[in-house]
C-alpha cells in the first residue's frame, strides 16, 4: 500500500550537492563523434555545440545513446546518410567508454556503454560532498518576484510569480550563484490615491481597524463601481495621490497605516509558502531616489518635455514614449523601477537582474528596460521571466470587481483537502502528526502543480490533480522517495564505498537509471539558464516512474549480492537526487504521514 511507505519514514528535505562527474555521457559521447567526424569529414560548420545536440537517448534495445549527426552531413556532402554514418563509425575506437556502436534506420549511430563506464558514473551519483555546478560561481543576480500591491489581498495569481520567482532563486544557488531577492512590494501608485479618497469618504474607522484589508478591499471595489458612473472619481483619486506624493501629513499618515495593515497581511502568507526574501524595498523606497535619474536623463538629452510631460521617446517610431513624470508632476511605476535597477547596480553590481512578471506586462518591461540602457543605469544583463495567467473554469478574476479567489482562502482549502486524505489512508499516526503531514503535503502540491507546467503558458489550477497520489504529483513524488529511504533503512547496509566497478548492468532498467541520473544535471543547468523549473519536475517525474519500474518488477534485498548492491546504489542515488529537487523548488516532504 503506498502510504505504508510514509509511515514511519523521515524524510525532511535539505540542501544536498553532489560531487558530478567532469563530463556528462551526452558530452563524452559528442566530444567522441567530433573528433570522428573530423576525421571522416572535414565539415566546416558542424561545430561541438552542433554535435551535442545531435545527442540523445533512444529505446534501450537501440542502445544507450545516440547520434544523428550523419543525416546533417549528408544533407551537406549529398551523400547518403548510412554511408555517412560508417564512415564516421569507422574512425569510431573502442574504449573505456564505448563498448559498441551500432547504425541503425536512416543512419543514427548508435552507442553501447561499457559497463565499468556505468559503474563509475552511478559512484558519482551517490556522494554529497561538493558543489552540484560551479558554473554560477562568482556571478551574482539580484531578482524581484512576488511583488503585492499593498492595500490589497493577496490573490492566487500572486501564487505565480512567488512560487515560480523562489523555485528560480533556489536553483540559481544551487549552481553557485549568489541570488539576492528584493520584493519590490507596490505601496506607491494612483490606486492609493483612489483608496484614501474612499477612505476619507466612506470608510469606517472602526470597521477598518479591526479588518483592516477585507475593509480596504470593499473600498476600492466601491471606488470603481461608483467610477463607472462618475468619471470626476478618478480626478478625484488622482488628486488625492499627488497630495500623497507631494508630502500631505494626512495622506502620508493614513498610507502609512495601510502599508503597516497589509505587511501584517502578507507575512503569514510567506511564512506558509516557505518564501523568504532578503530585502522588501517597496516603491516608496525609491522616493527620493528619482529626481536624480530624470534630472540626469534630460542633461543627456535622453528625457524630453512633451505636453508637460517628461518622457523617452523609443527608437522604434512605432512604439509609443515610455512617460517618466505626468504633466502635473506625478511619477509612474515605471520611473521607481528605473530608480530600483539604479539602486540595484550601485549597491549590488549584479552580473544579472531578473523580474519574473505576468505575461501582460511584457511590453511595458521591454520599455523599461529599453530605458534603463538609454539611461546607462547598469552594464549587467537585464531578465523578464514571463509567465501566463492561472486559470480556473469560473474565468478570469479581478481586484477591481471584488471577485478575486483570495490566495489565504486557496492555501486553507488545500489543507483541509490534504488533511482529510491524511485522515482517510493514516490512521496508525497522532492528530499532530497528521497535521504536520496534511501542512506539508499541502502546500507543496500547491507549489507543484504551478512548477510542473510550462510557465509560458496559462497555469491550470486543477484540485483533481494536484492531490492524488499517481501521476505527476507531489504525493506520487513524496511516496518515490519515501520507498527508497524505507528500502535503505531495511536494507541496514552502510553504502559508502561500494564498488560496483565489476557489476555487468545487463538489466535494461538499471542502465536507464544510470543514464537519466546523468543527464539530471543537464535539466538543471536548463532550469536555470531558461529560468523554467519546470524542466526540473518532467526529469524527476520521469527518474521516479522509472525507479518504480524497477522496485516493482526486480528483487533488491532478496536479490543476488551483486544484483543488490548495485540496486541499493541505485536507490541511493535516485533519493539523493529527488532530495535535491525537492530543496531546488522549495518543497517539504512530511515525516510521517
Amino acid at each position: 500500500m503506498i502510504i505504508a511507505f510514509l509511515l514511519q519514514v523521515s524524510l525532511r528535505v535539505g540542501v544536498v550537492r553532489y560531487n558530478m562527474p567532469m563530463q556528462k555521457i551526452r558530452h563524452q559521447i559528442a566530444e567522441k563523434v567530433h573528433v570522428a567526424l573530423q576525421a571522416a569529414y572535414p565539415t566546416e560548420g558542424i561545430t561541438p555545440d552542433i554535435v551535442e545536440e545531435s545527442i540523445d537517448f533512444p529505446e534501450q534495445q537501440f542502445g544507450d545513446v545516440a547520434s544523428s549527426i550523419a543525416l546533417r552531413v549528408a544533407s551537406i556532402h549529398k551523400t547518403n546518410p548510412r554511408e555517412a554514418a560508417d564512415a564516421i563509425k569507422h574512425e569510431l575506437a573502442i574504449d573505456d567508454v564505448v563498448h559498441e556502436v551500432t547504425i541503425a534506420g536512416p543512419g543514427y549511430l548508435n552507442f553501447r556503454l561499457q559497463p565499468t563506464y556505468l559503474s563509475s558514473v552511478l559512484a558519482q551519483y551517490t556522494t554529497k560532498t561538493a558543489p552540484l555546478s560551479d558554473f554560477g560561481a562568482g556571478k551574482r543576480a539580484v531578482m524581484d518576484y512576488s511583488h503585492p500591491n499593498i492595500g490589497k489581498p493577496m490573490g492566487v495569481h500572486h501564487l505565480l510569480s512567488t512560487i515560480i520567482g523562489d523555485a528560480i532563486k533556489r536553483t540559481m544557488r544551487q549552481a553557485g550563484y549568489e541570488v539576492i531577492a528584493d520584493n519590490f512590494i507596490g505601496d506607491l501608485g494612483t490606486q492609493f490615491g483612489k483608496l484614501i479618497w474612499a477612505v476619507k469618504q466612506w470608510g469606517d474607522t472602526e470597521a477598518i481597524e479591526a479588518n483592516p484589508i477585507d475593509e480596504l478591499q470593499k473600498l476600492y471595489v466601491k471606488f470603481h463601481i461608483e467610477a463607472d458612473s462618475d468619471v470626476a472619481l478618478d480626478d478625484a483619486g488622482r488628486a488625492e495621490y499627488l497630495k500623497l506624493e507631494q508630502g500631505d501629513e494626512e495622506n502620508r499618515q493614513l498610507w502609512r497605516k495601510i502599508v503597516e495593515w497589509s505587511k501584517a497581511e502578507i507575512q503569514p502568507i510567506y511564512d506558509a509558502l516557505g518564501v523568504e526574501f532578503d530585502y522588501m524595498h517597496g516603491e516608496s523606497f525609491y522616493e527620493e531616489k528619482m529626481t536624480s535619474i530624470l534630472k540626469a536623463g534630460k542633461d543627456a538629452g535622453v528625457l524630453e518635455e512633451s505636453e508637460g510631460a517628461l518622457v523617452c521617446f523609443s527608437d522604434n517610431e512605432d512604439q509609443p514614449p515610455a512617460i517618466l513624470r505626468k504633466s502635473d508632476g506625478a511619477t509612474l511605476y515605471i520611473t521607481r523601477d528605473l530608480a530600483r535597477i539604479d539602486y540595484w547596480e550601485k549597491t549590488w553590481q549584479p552580473d544579472v537582474m531578473l523580474v519574473v512578471v505576468d505575461a501582460a506586462q511584457q511590453f511595458a518591461q521591454k520599455q523599461l528596460y529599453e530605458v534603463a540602457r538609454k539611461l546607462k543605469l547598469t552594464d549587467a544583463e537585464l531578465v523578464q521571466v514571463n509567465f501566463g495567467r492561472m486559470r480556473f473554469a469560473d474565468g478570469s478574476m479581478s481586484t477591481r470587481k471584488g471577485n478575486i479567489l483570495l490566495l489565504k482562502d486557496l492555501i486553507t482549502e488545500a489543507r483541509t483537502r490534504a488533511l482529510q486524505i491524511v485522515k482517510d489512508n493514516s490512521r496508525a499516526i497522532t492528530s499532530d502528526e497528521q497535521q504536520d503531514a496534511a501542512e506539508k503535503i499541502a502546500i507543496s502540491s500547491i507549489k507543484y502543480n504551478i512548477l510542473s507546467q510550462n510557465r509560458l503558458s496559462d497555469i491550470v489550477f486543477d484540485w483533481d490533480t494536484i492531490l492524488k497520489f499517481d501521476g505527476n504529483s507531489v504525493p506520487y513524488l513524496a511516496y518515490t522517495a519515501a520507498r527508497i529511504q524505507s528500502l535503505l533503512t531495511k536494507s541496514g547496509e552502510d553504502l559508502t564505498g561500494v564498488n560496483t566497478q565489476q557489476y555487468s548492468w545487463n538489466n535494461q532498467v538499471e542502465r536507464e537509471l544510470v543514464i537519466l541520473l546523468d543527464n539530471y544535471d543537464r535539466e538543471l543547468k536548463r532550469a536555470i539558464l531558461e529560468y523554467k523549473p519546470s524542466t526540473i519536475t518532467t526529469c524527476i517525474f520521469s527518474l521516479a516512474q522509472l525507479y518504480n519500474n524497477l522496485y516493482n518488477n526486480f528483487p533488491i534485498l532478496t536479490a543476488d549480492e551483486a544484483d543488490k548492491q548495485a540496486r541499493l546504489q541505485l536507490s541511493k542515488a535516485v533519493g539523493l537526487t529527488l532530495n535535491h529537487a525537492f530543496a531546488c523548488l522549495g518543497l517539504e516532504v512530511p515525516s510521517k504521514m
